[in-house]
C-alpha cells in the first residue's frame, strides 16, 4: 500500500477521529469541499480539456481566466493536509504554552494557573512548566516523522 493511498488515508482519519475528533472533522470537511483551481491551474494539471468538454456538453459557457473550479484532492494532497495540520497543531501547542510560560516567568507570576470558581465547582489547575514540556515532547515526536524531509510513512505515527 502506498503512502498516498485512499485506504491509508482512511486509516489515518479513523485514528485521528479517535484521538483528535475536532481536527479530523475539519480535515474531512476540507477534503469534501475540494480545492479551488484557476483556469490556468486547470491547464497546468491537464484538467482543462476534460472540464471544457463537460461544460460544452452541458451547454454552459467555458471557463474564463477569472473563473475558478473545484477539484477533488489527490491522495497525496489529502495526506499533505493531514501532515500539515498535525505539524501546525503541535507547533502551535508548544508556542502558545512557551509564550505563556515566558510571560509568567518574566513577570514573576505564579506558574500554575487555576480555573473555576471554588464556590461552584472544583478548581482545575494547569502547571505551565509541565504543560510546556509535554507540548515540547509532542512537537518533537510529531516533527520527526512529519517533517517534509522525512521518508517515514504516516502509519508509523502512534
Amino acid at each position: 500500500m502506498s503512502v498516498g493511498s485512499s485506504d491509508h488515508f482512511a486509516q489515518i482519519m479513523e485514528q485521528l477521529g479517535e484521538e483528535l475528533p475536532n481536527l479530523a472533522d475539519q480535515l474531512k470537511q476540507e477534503v469534501r469541499q475540494g480545492r479551488v483551481a484557476s483556469e490556468q491551474r486547470l491547464r497546468q494539471e491537464g484538467e482543462y480539456e476534460a472540464r471544457a468538454s463537460r461544460l460544452a456538453e452541458a451547454e454552459l459557457p467555458p471557463l474564463g481566466k477569472a473563473d475558478i473550479a473545484v477539484l477533488p484532492y489527490t491522495d497525496d494532497e489529502r495526506m499533505e493536509l493531514v501532515r500539515s495540520a498535525l505539524l501546525t497543531l503541535a507547533e502551535t501547542m508548544y508556542a502558545s504554552r512557551k509564550a505563556a510560560l515566558d510571560i509568567a516567568s518574566k513577570r514573576e507570576m505564579d506558574l500554575t494557573i487555576e480555573f473555576g470558581d471554588p464556590e461552584l465547582e472544583s478548581i482545575s489547575y494547569l502547571d505551565l512548566i509541565a504543560e510546556t514540556e509535554l507540548a515540547r515532547v509532542a512537537l518533537t515526536t510529531v516533527r520527526g516523522p512529519l517533517s517534509e524531509d522525512s521518508d517515514v510513512a504516516m502509519g508509523s505515527i502512534q
